[in-house]
Formats: structure tokens, sequence, C-alpha cells
């Protein structure tokens, strides 16, 4: 039973791994007809605002029935910009630069700190060095000839006295190379923040930039029209479905196009649904299937560790669970050629309906599970 579920989730996974290449075929593929969408979508557009009049009627009702909501559209993100996102963009630069400043200002009060905390090592040093000659001095001159034994105890302690005096000089040296070293690892930090605060400064500048100049443009009224009309011509022409005839004018062509245009957009938009839904669905088999695994296995490992006392565990599968999954590998193969399923958005769409309609229909699961969850109590009911 436990090969079993293994080799089903195995050819399971093969099947989803298909399906996240098909995936990505499409999302590649879409990307690139989107770029082609919008670039005949703006040159449409251009095209209608600079010569409304020769708009057939049906289409230029079905923009002027957008304009309204544009218009307020436009109005509430002329408010949102004045009122929130300038203002919040304002505060994070400055708030950007007080930190820059704070820290600066922080690095300049240390600095005559620590030169004072040098300048009292070095003067203290010096103190000790002086009197480190004339200790050295002192010995030296009580050793010369019979000195040494004459003055053999004001020598030692004198030369006690040096070797205190060396340590103190090499403690005060740690000290002056750990202020100097707090200095540089502070000037070290200090110069990277400022560098990270100012690329941060920089697109908060960047972004005020653009606000301003957005305000700038939503306050004007004319141009506020302007804009209104080209995004409700816009919006009008991403939702054509229909052909607007619009007889001996070129716009006629132009309309034919978006149609096919927005046709195949929607087809994509079926195909990514589909591909994503049946891999969501595929991943919560397995994920069930993983239960029913563990399951299975604490049986197994209860059986063995009581052998002596436990009848061997006999499983039965049905003939429903083996049929539903017998369709992996025939799945895979069906989906085998990702180049051309990509090519064919519609198809592949509608090929998932009877899937889902019949062998993945939300009975045929629940029906498979119910089925392994009764093979599974039948098997353990034999140890009772």
């Amino acid at each position: 039973m436990l090969h079993y579920l293994h080799d089903q989730r195995q050819a399971l996974q093969e099947l989803i791994d298909q399906l996240d290449e098909i995936q990505v075929r499409f999302n590649a593929q879409y990307d690139a007809f989107k770029a082609q969408h919008d670039a005949a979508l703006d040159r449409v557009t251009q095209r209608i605002v600079e010569n409304r009049g020769a708009v057939a009627r049906e289409l230029r009702t079905a923009i002027e029935n957008n304009l309204p909501p544009e218009r307020q559209r436009i109005e509430e993100r002329l408010q949102s910009v004045e009122d929130q996102y300038l203002p919040k963009r304002l505060e994070a630069a400055d708030a950007l630069m007080r930190q820059a400043q704070a820290e600066l200002a922080q690095l300049r009060t240390l600095n005559p700190q620590l030169d004072q905390q040098e300048e009292n090592l070095k003067q203290t040093r010096a103190e000790l060095e002086s009197r480190l000659a004339e200790l050295n001095a002192e010995i030296k001159a009580k050793s010369r000839g019979l000195g040494v034994m004459v003055h053999f105890i004001a020598i030692s302690r004198a030369d006690r006295e040096r070797q205190r005096i060396i340590g103190k000089i090499e403690a005060i040296d740690e000290s002056l190379n750990t202020v100097r070293r707090e200095w540089e690892s502070r000037c070290e930090d200090v110069e990277q923040s400022q560098s990270r605060l100012q690329e941060q400064w920089e697109l908060e500048s960047i972004a005020v930039a653009r606000l301003r100049s957005e305000l700038d443009q939503l306050r004007d009224p004319l141009r506020r029209d302007d804009l209104a009309m080209r995004r409700a011509v816009r919006r009008t022409l991403d939702a054509l479905k229909d052909p607007v005839p619009n007889p001996g004018t070129e716009m006629e062509v132009d309309l034919q196009q978006m149609v096919e245009l927005n046709h195949q957009t929607d087809a994509y938009h079926d195909a990514l649904a589909a591909v994503g839904g049946l891999i969501g669905l595929l991943r919560g088999i397995d994920s069930g299937l993983q239960a029913i695994e563990r399951s299975v296995g604490s049986l197994a490992s209860e059986q063995e560790m009581h052998s002596a006392f436990l009848r061997a565990l006999s499983f039965e599968l049905s003939d429903r669970t083996t049929a539903f999954h017998n369709q992996w590998r025939d799945l895979a193969k069906q989906f085998s050629d990702e180049e051309i399923i990509g090519s064919q958005p519609t198809k592949f769409a509608k090929s998932i309906e009877p899937l889902l309609e019949g062998p993945l229909s939300q009975a045929s699961i629940e029906s498979m599970f119910g089925d392994l969850g009764t093979s599974i109590t039948k098997a353990a009911a034999a140890w009772q």
C-alpha cells in the first residue's frame, strides 16, 4: 500500500511539473502578447481622441458613458495625491534627512570626546616614559662597579617599579589603539549609513518629483478633461468584444483588431486560470494522499513493533481508486508538449472543463479518498 501511494504521488508530481511548465509558457507568451495588445490599444486610443467626430455613434455613446466614472476616479486621485501620497513622501524624505543629520551630529560629538581621551592617554604615557627614563638612569648609575652590591635593594625596588611602568605604558598603548579603532569603526559605520540614507532619500525625492508633476497636471481642468477622455476611450476599447461598424474609415480596421486582441486576452486569462486552478487541485489531492500515506505508515510501524501479536495488514483497493489514479501518466502525456499547448490557450482551457466535470470532479475526488479511508479501516479492523 505504501509503495502504491508513493508511486501515485510521484506520478501526480510529474503531472504537476508538466503543468508548471505550461503555466510558465503561458505567462511568457502572455507577457509578449500583452505588450502587443497595449501598443495597439495606445495607438487606437490616440486615433480616436484626435478624430472623435469620425467615431460611430454606438462607440461614441459607450465612451461618453465611461466619462463620468473616469472623471470621478481622477478627482479621487487628485485628492489622494494632494492629501496622502505627496505629504507621506515628503515626510519620508525629511525623516531620512533628519536621520542623516543626526548621525553626523553624533559623530561630531564623539570626535572631541575621543580626541580628549587620546590626549589624556598620550599625556599619561609621556609622564610614565619620563619616570621610566629616570628609573633607567638611576639603575644604571647604581649598577656601576661594586654599586650593584651596595645598592642591591634600591636597584631591585627601582627595577620592580620600572616593570610596573612598562606594563602601564603597554596598557596605555592598547587603550590608544582601542580609541583609534573605535573612531575608525564609527566613521566606517556612519559612512555606510550615510550612503544608504542618501540612496533612499534620492528614491523618495524622485517619487516626490513625480507626484508633484502629476499634481500639476491633475490641478489643471483642461488636462483633467483630456485625461478623462483618454481613459474613457481606453477603457471602452479594452472592453470591446463585438465589432463596431465604422464604414469607409481606417478606424473600422483598428476596431476590428481591438476586438480580436481582446478575445485573445480573454483566451489567455482563461488558460492561465485553468492551469493555475488545475495545479492547485492536484496539489490538494497530493496533500490528501500524503496524509493517507502517513496513516498507513503509522499502521505499518505499529505492526512491525508488535509483529508477534498482530497479523499482517492487508489492503484492498477499489476499482474506483485504481481507475482514478491510472489517469496521471495519461494526462502527463496529454500535456507533454508545452510549446504547442502554449500557442493554443483557448483549446487548453476547454480541454480542462471535461476533466473537472468528470475524472477530477469533486465527487470523483471525494469517492477516491472515501474508498482509501474504507480500505484502511478494513485493514486495521483485522487486529480487533
